[in-house]
C-alpha cells in the first residue's frame, strides 16, 4: 500500500515519528469493510474545501487524489468557514464553483451562506455559477435553524431544487424540536443532517420520520445511531478535512454487517440516494 494513500498529511506524520506503513496497512483493512454494489458510484455527500478558521485545510486537487487513492468517485463540495470581510462567503463560494467547474464528473458545487447576510443574492449567484445545493452550518454562523432567516434560505432553496445540507450535531443545540419547527414551515425541504445528528440522533430521528427527503450522513456518525436508522435515510459522507475515507468507509462497512443491508441498500446509501436528491436518477 502506498504512502500517497495517507494524502497530504504522510510528511507530517512520518516527521512526527509515526509508522506510516503500518497506517497505510491499517487504512487498506478499513477500507476492505465496504462491498461497493456493482454499478454504484461511491459519492461522498460532505467535503469542505479551503481553509477552516481553526486551520483545517484541504485544496481540491488533494481532494480528486484522495478520491482516486479510495475509490471515490464523486464528491459534494463547499466551503470551509471562510466567510470573508462581508460575512457572505461570496469568494470562497466562487473558488468552491471553479473547483466543481473544473472537474465536473468528480465535484458537486454546494454555495455556503450566513442567513442573516445577503442569502437570496449570494444563493443566485452561487446557482448561475453552478452551484446545485446549500450547506448550512447554524454553530459557526450563529443561527437557529427554525428562525426566520434560516426558514427563508432553505425556501428559496427548496423552491430552486436544492438539497440543504445542515451540521447537525457536534456542539450544536437540542436539534430535535428545532428541525421540527423547521420543517413545520418548509415540509418539502430536501435535508441532509450531518454526522448523522450525533449529540440529538434519538431526537432528530423521531422529528424527521414523518419527513422521507430528510436524510442523515454518515460522516463521523456513531455506530450505534446509523444501524438505528433505515437504509434509505443515510447517506456516505467523510467530511474531509476532517475525517478520512478510510475511517469514513470502514463506518459505513461495518454498519452494513451489524445491520445487515443488501446490495440496494448499500448502492443507495454509497451513492444512490443523494443522486436521486440532486435530480440525476429517478425516483
Amino acid at each position: 500500500m502506498s504512502e500517497r494513500l495517507l494524502g497530504q498529511h504522510a510528511s507530517v506524520l512520518a516527521a512526527a515519528g509515526v509508522d506510516t506503513a503500518t497506517l497505510a496497512e491499517i487504512e487498506a483493512w478499513a477500507r476492505r469493510a465496504v462491498v461497493v454494489p456493482a454499478g454504484t458510484a461511491v459519492v461522498d455527500a460532505h467535503v469542505h474545501l479551503g481553509i477552516d478558521r481553526d486551520g483545517h485545510a484541504l485544496a481540491p486537487e488533494d481532494l480528486i487524489a484522495d478520491m482516486d487513492g479510495n475509490g471515490i468517485d464523486r464528491a459534494v463540495v463547499f466551503p470551509a468557514d471562510e466567510p470573508g470581510s462581508g460575512g457572505a462567503f461570496r469568494d470562497a463560494n466562487a473558488r468552491v464553483t471553479a473547483a466543481a467547474e473544473q472537474w465536473p464528473d468528480r465535484l458537486i458545487a454546494f454555495c455556503r451562506i450566513d442567513p442573516a447576510v445577503d442569502a437570496e443574492a449570494v444563493m443566485e449567484t452561487a446557482r448561475a455559477a453552478g452551484a446545485r445545493g446549500l450547506k448550512l452550518h447554524p454553530v459557526a454562523q450563529r443561527f437557529a435553524p427554525e428562525g426566520d432567516a434560516c426558514v427563508a434560505a432553505v425556501r428559496l432553496a427548496t423552491d430552486m431544487g436544492w438539497p440543504v445540507l445542515f451540521h447537525a450535531g457536534f456542539g450544536a443545540r437540542p436539534l430535535g424540536p428545532a428541525f421540527a419547527g423547521l420543517l413545520d414551515r418548509v415540509p418539502d425541504a430536501r435535508l441532509i443532517l450531518a454526522h448523522g445528528g450525533r449529540g440529538d440522533h434519538r431526537a432528530l430521528a423521531a422529528a424527521t420520520a414523518g419527513h422521507p427527503e430528510v436524510v442523515f450522513d454518515s460522516s463521523i456518525a456513531a455506530l450505534p445511531d446509523l444501524v438505528t436508522l433505515p437504509p434509505e435515510r443515510i447517506i456516505f459522507g467523510s467530511d474531509r478535512p476532517y475525517g478520512d475515507y478510510a475511517q469514513a468507509l470502514h463506518l459505513v462497512g461495518t454498519s452494513a454487517r451489524v445491520a445487515r443491508w443488501d446490495a440496494t441498500a448499500m448502492h443507495g446509501v454509497l451513492g444512490g440516494t443523494l443522486l436521486r436528491m440532486l435530480g440525476e436518477v429517478a425516483a
